[in-house]
């Protein structure tokens, strides 16, 4: 993926070049050059202020919810346990009851345990979701503050921020529909 996008910069760099011999509309010399920035996603969850408040509420919500559910796989484990010692002098009928209690508790843990885990994802994907939102302007910001072309993330390969001047999508219609 890395390949992709450093191959798709490299052309993006050689098509600017090449439309500046061909057209004096987009103009790249050699005095000028294009400046580049990277953006580590990771660092900012983890060192910014809404990162760092989102980590500590979710901890707490986990540890939480892992808190239920070890009180219901202690539930599980007793009555299983009671059970095995019982089953052998429990009426049939009783035995029968009793393994379906058993049953249902089991899978009760099963779709509690896999709720909580979606809840995480999702609470997880929420907050990326918005910390990225929030990134991007910030990003914006800095790059045109700067004067970065290109801003690239480090952790996850894509681009970030790109200045309008570099986009020659123009040129290449009006090639293409000659």
């Amino acid at each position: 993926m890395n390949k992709f996008f450093i191959t798709l910069l490299g052309l993006i760099l050689f098509s600017t070049t090449s439309f500046s011999a061909e057209d004096s509309n987009v103009t790249m010399n050699e005095s000028q050059s294009i400046k580049i920035a990277v953006v580590d996603f990771q660092r900012v969850l983890t060192e910014s202020g809404i990162g760092k408040d989102y980590i500590k509420n979710a901890k707490k919500s986990i540890e939480k919810k892992q808190a239920l559910l070890s009180k219901l796989e202690d539930q599980v484990r007793t009555m299983r346990d009671k059970f095995n010692e019982q089953k052998l002098v429990l009426d049939e009928k009783v035995r029968d009851q009793k393994a379906e209690e058993l049953t249902y508790k089991v899978k009760e843990l099963q779709r509690k345990s896999e709720d909580f885990q979606a809840e995480v994802k999702i609470a997880d994907s929420k907050f990326q979701r918005d910390i990225l939102s929030v990134l991007m302007k910030e990003v914006k910001t800095v790059a045109q503050q700067l004067g970065f072309d290109l801003v690239l993330s480090k952790s996850a390969p894509g681009l970030m921020y790109v200045d309008t001047s570099l986009d020659i999508t123009s040129k290449i219609l009006d090639r293409m529909n000659r």
